[in-house]
């Protein structure tokens, strides 16, 4: 089954992607990286471009390509960079055969990646294949599948809705596992496995920085309008995952139609509670966890 279509659609992967590196530490990811002027990038898997932007963006005068095998994501890519002025280049492309010359580029970077791929051994041949000798090769690696800290959700007495979605929630999502289980889509390195696979690659010079992330509506320290962005993303990508699941055939032995409809007459409630409030620092429904920036050269 195709991932950009049933497990992480485009406005999913990208509104899961918000808040993994904060703003305050884009200045200090691209440093770590490697990023600097006259520099040209790749970024292999890049799904919506999220960490491809972040790199780009910081004022240095930079060339990137951001690359994926599927054409979905490609396509958000382009029009998320065009409307924030980058000028990047997005192509559908394979890891695994990179579509590019030998040492062709001076860093090349990938987000939550090698867990994915289905060779990683290959993957990371042909990502040295193209990086030039003493060049930077970077990648990021979310440290748990699941979120390490996870909350239930503390919402006020008003919100009726809560408790039937959250069950409602739990059905669809098993639903959705008994179809297409995540586990298939993570064939690659282990997360806490993944400095000693660059040493195993012959990367040299390795280092290893944490980044914290969480993700929480009540969080003051998100503006309002990154929590109204994330919620639309949200909403979009639940209603046509919701879709692309209930035209199977299977999916109405697990999930009803009734079932897919008060789905979404929940899901309309929460998301119009939250939209109502965007500045109530009293829900509590969040998740946390760690991610790990690792880079290393090129000998």
């Amino acid at each position: 089954m195709k991932w950009s279509v049933y497990f992480q659609r485009p406005e999913y992967l990208e509104q899961t992607r918000m808040f993994l590196i904060l703003p305050e530490y884009e200045p200090l990811v691209r440093k770590w990286c490697g990023v600097r002027d006259g520099i040209r990038i790749l970024d292999v898997g890049c799904g919506t471009g999220y960490f491809t932007r972040i790199l780009t963006q910081g004022g240095e005068s930079v060339r990137a390509v951001g690359l994926d095998l599927e054409e979905p994501f490609i396509n958000y890519a382009r029009d998320a960079a065009a409307a924030a002025g980058l000028p990047i280049e997005f192509m559908v492309g394979d890891a695994l055969a990179l579509p590019f010359e030998d040492a062709s580029f001076d860093l090349v970077t990938s987000h939550t990646f090698f867990t994915s791929v289905p060779n990683p051994q290959r993957a990371m041949s042909e990502m040295k294949r193209v990086l030039k000798p003493g060049g930077t090769i970077a990648s990021v690696t979310t440290m748990s599948f699941m979120p390490q800290a996870m909350d239930a959700g503390v919402y006020p007495a008003i919100c009726t809705w809560y408790q039937p979605f959250r069950s409602l929630a739990e059905k669809l999502f098993t639903a959705y596992n008994r179809l297409d289980p995540m586990q298939g889509y993570i064939p690659g390195i282990r997360p806490d496995r993944m400095p000693r696979f660059f040493a195993s690659q012959g990367i040299q010079q390795i280092c290893a920085y944490p980044i914290g992330k969480m993700d929480s509506w009540s969080n003051a320290a998100i503006p309002k309008e990154q929590k109204l962005r994330w919620l639309e993303l949200y909403y979009r990508s639940e209603v046509d995952r919701l879709n692309a699941f209930m035209a199977l055939p299977e999916m109405q032995e697990n999930f009803t139609e009734e079932d897919a409809a008060r789905y979404l007459e929940l899901l309309d409630e929460k998301c119009a509670f939250l939209r109502a409030h965007p500045d109530e620092n009293g829900i509590w429904e969040w998740s946390g966890g760690a991610n790990l920036l690792i880079t290393g050269i090129r000998p």
